[in-house]
C-alpha cells in the first residue's frame, strides 16, 4: 500500500528540488527525502482532515528546509582581515587590547559576518554564504555595531 503511494507522489520530491534549484547532490537529496517521505507515509493518519498531498509537501518542505541548514555552506576566509595592520597606523597596547577584546566579544556567526563584510560581500552574497536571511544579517550588523559602540564609548 505504501509503495504504490510512494511512487504516486513522487513528484513532489523532484518538484521540491527543482524549486530550491538543487542540482548538486541531487540523488543524495533524493534518497532523504524518499526515506523521509516513507516515514510519513506510514505515519500519516487522514483523520486530521489535511490532504495527504499537502501533508506530504509541506512536511518535505520543511524537513529540505532543516537539511539546507544543517549543511556547513560557509568557509571561513584564510585571510587577516580582521588583524589590526601594526606597521601602517599608530595603535597603541591599549587600543590593540580593545579591538581584540571587542573582537571576542563577538558570536562565531558575527564574526563570520565581518569578516566577509569587511571582503566586500554584498547582502545578497552574505546571505547565501552564511546560509541565513537578510534580516538575521541585519540583526548581526546590529549587534556588533551596539557591541562596538560599547567597547569603544568606554
Amino acid at each position: 500500500m505504501n509503495e504504490s503511494k510512494l511512487t504516486q507522489y513522487n513528484y513532489i520530491i523532484s518538484t521540491l528540488l527543482n524549486k530550491y534549484h538543487i542540482k548538486y547532490n541531487y540523488d543524495e537529496f533524493s534518497q532523504l527525502l524518499s526515506i523521509r517521505m516513507w516515514e510519513l507515509l506510514r505515519d500519516y493518519n487522514p483523520n486530521y482532515h489535511v490532504p495527504l498531498i499537502s501533508y506530504l509537501y509541506t512536511r518535505l518542505q520543511f524537513y529540505l528546509i532543516d537539511l539546507f541548514r544543517s549543511l556547513k555552506t560557509f568557509q571561513p576566509l584564510e585571510s587577516d582581515l580582521l588583524e589590526l595592520p601594526n606597521q601602517s597606523l599608530s595603535i597603541s597596547p591599549e587600543q590593540n587590547l580593545l579591538y581584540k577584546s571587542f573582537l571576542s566579544s563577538l558570536t562565531h556567526k558575527e564574526l563570520n559576518w565581518l569578516e566577509l563584510k569587511l571582503a566586500g560581500y554584498k547582502q545578497k552574497e552574505l546571505a547565501k554564504l552564511l546560509n541565513c536571511s537578510i534580516s538575521t544579517l541585519k540583526t548581526y550588523q546590529k549587534n556588533i555595531k551596539f557591541k562596538y559602540l560599547t567597547y569603544y564609548t568606554k
